[in-house]
């Protein structure tokens, strides 16, 4: 499918964040944002959600605006049809990586407490101890470390009980930047992600399937 927009529209494409751009701190859509989205969409402008959440914590709010177009989710790991409900890619984490990661970031900055995204429409967030939730998002608490390897993985949580996201992104960097992609996507929130993926990327495969 390919889009053009109305003559003197200059965009035809919109892409926008979920959380501090669409999303209020109550997690609702202002009217006025409603409005300008239909305005841009009606002078046809393809609009493209693209959110560091994974689809099971993205659906609800698109189902809310009555969004059916592609979604890109999970720092750019899936690329979601919302009007069809339907998972078009995902990228995974490798878990043999992620786990030769981990131990080369705790092997710097001594033991992490661990968060998971399963992969998947209903994939699980996995939270283990020490692990601080932000948000009022569902998760689903571990205590064995091993738990998290036993199903496909989107990303990784990590955090330290001393070191600011700062310290221990660019400590997860350098300790292992070659194996997994370490981005931080919000206060408390530092990610470790298949390598090479980010949001851009996964718009660059939703905008190919818009015909962009």
């Amino acid at each position: 499918m390919s889009t053009s927009a109305a003559p003197g529209f200059p965009y035809r494409l919109i892409a926008t964040d979920l959380d501090g751009t669409l999303l209020r701190s109550d997690e609702s859509v202002s009217r006025r944002t409603r409005e300008t989205l239909a305005a841009a969409t009606a002078a046809g402008a393809a609009h493209i959600v693209v959110t560091g959440r994974a689809v099971p914590w993205t659906r609800h709010i698109l189902d809310d605006l009555g969004y059916d177009g592609l979604a890109v989710c999970g720092q750019g790991a899936q690329v979601y049809h919302a009007g069809e409900h339907r998972l078009l890619t995902s990228v995974t984490l490798d878990r043999q990586l992620a786990g030769v990661a981990l131990a080369k970031i705790e092997a710097e900055v001594g033991p992490l407490y661990l968060a998971a995204s399963r992969d998947g429409l209903d994939g699980e967030v996995l939270v283990g101890p020490g692990y601080a939730v932000t948000g009022t998002l569902p998760a689903t608490p571990f205590t064995d470390a091993s738990d998290l390897w036993t199903a496909p993985l989107n990303k990784i949580y990590i955090q330290h009980p001393t070191l600011t996201d700062d310290e221990l992104a660019e400590a997860a960097r350098k300790a292992a930047g070659g194996f997994v992609t370490v981005a931080m996507a919000g206060e408390g929130i530092v990610e470790l992600l298949p390598l090479g993926l980010s949001k851009a990327t996964g718009l660059s495969l939703a905008a190919r399937r818009l015909g962009m």
